[in-house]
């Protein structure tokens, strides 16, 4: 699912960065996102989802290569509850 965000991070470099970005996919955990800088491995982003403006913390969990156009690929996990974040309801996990 396609959503636009803007994204506050630290990049690679250490410097810090914010840039207007947008999701690949999208679940109750995190995303893939595609975003113009290469952050930096473990470090925490804020992500705000443009259609809803909620923000929230995630961690960079993955780097892909930089393709061709200039997208990173950047997997990010949510550091706490999602709820309703990216406007979709995610079937509850079974209890172990």
């Amino acid at each position: 699912m396609r959503v636009p965000i803007h994204v506050r991070g630290t990049a690679e470099d250490g410097n810090e960065f914010e840039e207007a970005a947008h999701t690949e996919a999208v679940s109750a955990r995190g995303s893939m996102a595609r975003i113009p800088r290469q952050p930096k491995m473990g470090s925490e982003m804020a992500v705000t989802n443009r259609f809803s403006q909620q923000t929230a913390k995630f961690r960079v969990a993955w780097l892909g290569k930089k393709p061709a156009d200039g997208l990173w690929e950047v997997g990010i996990e949510a550091i706490g509850p999602l709820e309703d974040f990216w406007g979709l309801r995610f079937p509850s996990e079974p209890a172990s």
